[in-house]
């Protein structure tokens, strides 16, 4: 029987709680801030697939959510975070992504054109009317087959106080 030292376990110990720390501390500055992450004056694109679909590609139809309008990104250098919204027909959440990168070499305004994960899409935006009645009634009114859950209300809540005080 051999036993061992007790400064191994201690050691073991210390790299376990480093370890649990640096975790922590990647999640919590990789996860973007939800309190006024779109700003006083948010803006919403309907992302519609630029090239021919593959299956039912083009019922899953992405909603672009920002800060400010994409001409004023095409502007202003660099990249931006932006909130995704994978919708079943436009008419219930599918997926909710925020902190998504979009660079402004993704944007072409004069060809109406946003470059997303490898896909071209025509953008148009959208009233602040139309974004609070898929942000208020996630589920929809087409019945579907989900994978996942709607995403809970709460974590709706700033991105309908965001609409609701441009509408």
């Amino acid at each position: 029987m051999s036993i061992r030292p007790r400064t191994t376990v201690r050691a073991r110990g210390t790299n376990r709680c480093a370890l649990v720390a640096l975790l922590t501390l990647t999640v919590l500055t990789t996860v973007p801030a939800r309190a006024g992450e779109l700003g006083t004056s948010p803006r919403a694109y309907y992302l519609f697939l630029g090239g021919a679909p593959q299956s039912c590609e083009d019922c899953y139809v992405p909603l672009l959510l920002t800060d400010r309008a994409l001409e004023d990104n095409a502007s202003s250098g660099g990249e931006r975070r932006i909130v995704l919204i994978t919708t079943y027909e436009r008419d219930s959440i599918w997926k909710l992504e925020r902190g998504v990168a979009l660079a402004t070499g993704d944007v072409s305004v004069a060809a109406r054109i946003v470059r997303l994960r490898g896909h071209r899409y025509r953008y148009q935006e959208i009233t602040p009317a139309e974004v609070l009645r898929l942000l208020e009634k996630p589920n929809g009114t087409i019945l579907i087959h989900r994978t996942m859950p709607v995403p809970d209300a709460k974590l709706l809540e700033d991105l309908i106080a965001a609409f609701r005080g441009r509408n």
